[in-house]
C-alpha cells in the first residue's frame, strides 16, 4: 500500500512540474493610501510559480517585495517596504502562435516590513519621524497586514515574457487609532516577466 502510495504522489509531482512554469519579474505600482496620502509611485520584484490545472486554467502562487511612498504635502509624507503573497488565478486564451491573453483574479497576503513617516510642524522647520510598526512609539497605529483582492490581465509572448497591467484592493482597515478613520490601501501596477 505505502508504494502505491508513494508512486502516485510521485506521479502527481511530476505532472505538476510538466504544467508548470516560473515567472521572475519587476514592476511598477502607483498605489494609494484612502485619502489621506497618494502614492508617488512604488517598485516591486518578484516571482511566481504557474500551475496548470486543467487545459488553460492554472493558479500561480507568489512572492513579491515592494517598496512603496505616499505623499500628503511637501512635508508630510510616508514610505512602506512590505512582502506581497498573491495566489493568482489565471485562463491562457491562445491568440496567434505565440502569443496569450491571461486574465487572472485572485486575493493577495501582504505584510509590512517597514514603515517610516516623517511629518512637519510649524516651529523652526523641524521634520518629526516615526516608526509605524514600532510598538513602543507613540505614532504605533498602523496595522501590518493587509489583504487584498485583485485583478488583471497579461499578455504571453513566446512563453518567454509576459507584460502585465493589474488592480489591488485592499479588504482591511489598515488604521489602529481610536478615531475611527478608516485607511485602506488601493492601486494600479505594471509588470514585465521573464518566463522559463
Amino acid at each position: 500500500m505505502k508504494k502505491i502510495i508513494l508512486t502516485l504522489a510521485l506521479a502527481a509531482v511530476a505532472a505538476i512540474g510538466a504544467h508548470a512554469q516560473i515567472g521572475v519579474g519587476v514592476g511598477y505600482t502607483q498605489k494609494n493610501f484612502s485619502d489621506v496620502f497618494k502614492n508617488e509611485g512604488g517598485l516591486f520584484v518578484g516571482a511566481n510559480y504557474n500551475i496548470e490545472l486543467v487545459n488553460g486554467l492554472a493558479v500561480a502562487p507568489g512572492i513579491d517585495f515592494a517598496m512603496v511612498s505616499y505623499k500628503k504635502d511637501d512635508l508630510n509624507y510616508q514610505k512602506e517596504n512590505y512582502l506581497a503573497i498573491p495566489v493568482m488565478f489565471n485562463y491562457a486564451i491562445n491568440l496567434v502562435d505565440g502569443f496569450k491573453l491571461v486574465p487572472y483574479l485572485g486575493p493577495t497576503f501582504s505584510y509590512g516590513i517597514s514603515s517610516k513617516a516623517k511629518g512637519g510642524v510649524s516651529w523652526g522647520g523641524i521634520t518629526l519621524s516615526s516608526d509605524e510598526y514600532d510598538v513602543y512609539e507613540t505614532f504605533d497605529d498602523y496595522n501590518r497586514l493587509d489583504i487584498m483582492i485583485g485583478g488583471g490581465v497579461a499578455l504571453d509572448v513566446m512563453d518567454m515574457v509576459r507584460v502585465q497591467i493589474g488592480y489591488n484592493l485592499g479588504l482591511l482597515n489598515r488604521n489602529n487609532d481610536s478615531d475611527g478613520t478608516a485607511i485602506k490601501t488601493s492601486g494600479v501596477n505594471f509588470g514585465v516577466a521573464y518566463l522559463f
